[in-house]
């Protein structure tokens, strides 16, 4: 044996070194527990915030009231007067038609501003941009529903330019268009961030291919840009339509008690002590916010395999 390495030295080889056996289990296996591990305390308080409270309500939704009373037991009887009431299912409506307004007045604001930030290419400018639109999240929910009363008021600002330039004036505080205003203007920022990902996620070749084969610059948008933001656009839609059926403090502020929606109205509820009919619209509520997510969702992942946008 010495001779072979001594006749493999001389020739410039190397003696083989032995090797190692690996014991225990394989890399892949080996790393498997530590993002569990990771993921633990995420799952810890998602179960004491979310999920511990919304089986609290379950309970409540179970009990019974009566003369202003709420009372421990296992009964359907809050479901069955809160589904058979039409009060409720006009509260209802009123939510998903204040969402659908909100958002579709998001749509409209956000993707061209947007597409405006986009192409903006001054740095300052884009910053200043930027500020403006997460201001309304920068200050607190009451004095900027206070703003807006001054705003929107008969003698807020916008009326009096509306009573010089048309001698009338229009009724924009406590009812629906007003509430609608104030929350497209909280929640654009949401529609706009998801459209500005999906704009910058296109390749500026596309576009230029297409100016290169005669394409005008709407037509361009149409057939090019407009297709590719779509996910951003269906993402913006569901943020803004989750938040908005699910809001209060706007609503309460800014409607007077003359905008009702499911929010405002399990707020009395809890302020009458009716804790079971509040229970109840809370997991009609998170239903409505899921079938809004899902519907959402099948639609965005439609538009990501190439469904639609082909």
């Amino acid at each position: 044996m010495a001779d072979v390495v001594q006749e493999r030295t001389r020739h410039g080889g190397a003696a083989s070194q032995p090797t190692e056996v690996q014991t225990g289990p394989p890399p892949h296996r080996r790393w498997r527990k530590p993002p569990y591990l990771l993921v633990a305390p995420a799952v810890f308080v998602l179960v004491a915030v979310f999920v511990v409270p919304m089986l609290t309500l379950a309970e409540f939704s179970l009990h019974r009231f009566t003369d202003g009373v709420s009372s421990p037991g296992r009964t359907l009887g809050e479901w069955s007067s809160f589904l058979g009431d039409g009060f409720q299912w006009r509260l209802i409506r009123n939510s998903i038609w204040f969402g659908a307004l909100t958002t579709i007045c998001c749509l409209l604001l956000g993707y061209p501003t947007a597409l405006a930030l986009h192409r903006l290419r001054t740095r300052w400018l884009a910053a200043l941009c930027y500020f403006l639109l997460f201001s309304p999240l920068l200050t607190s929910v009451v004095a900027r529903s206070y703003g807006w009363t001054l705003v929107l008021g008969d003698s807020g600002l916008v009326n009096s330019l509306l009573s010089g330039l048309t001698g009338a004036t229009w009724p924009l505080l406590y009812n629906t268009p007003g509430v609608v205003i104030a929350m497209t203007h909280i929640l654009l920022p949401f529609m706009v961030f998801p459209v500005l990902s999906s704009l910058r996620q296109i390749d500026d070749e596309l576009s230029a291919a297409a100016a290169d084969l005669g394409a005008t610059p709407a037509a361009r948008f149409r057939r090019v840009t407009l297709p590719l933001s779509l996910p951003g656009l269906v993402a913006g839609a569901q943020l803004c339509f989750a938040l908005t059926i699910s809001s209060f403090a706007t609503p309460s502020l800014l409607g007077g008690g003359r905008v009702q929606v499911l929010a405002t109205a399990m707020y009395d509820d809890v302020q009458n002590l009716n804790w079971p009919r509040a229970a109840v619209a809370a997991y009609v509520l998170l239903a409505l916010a899921l079938a809004a997510f899902t519907g959402f969702a099948a639609v965005q992942r439609r538009l990501l395999v190439g469904g639609r946008t082909r």
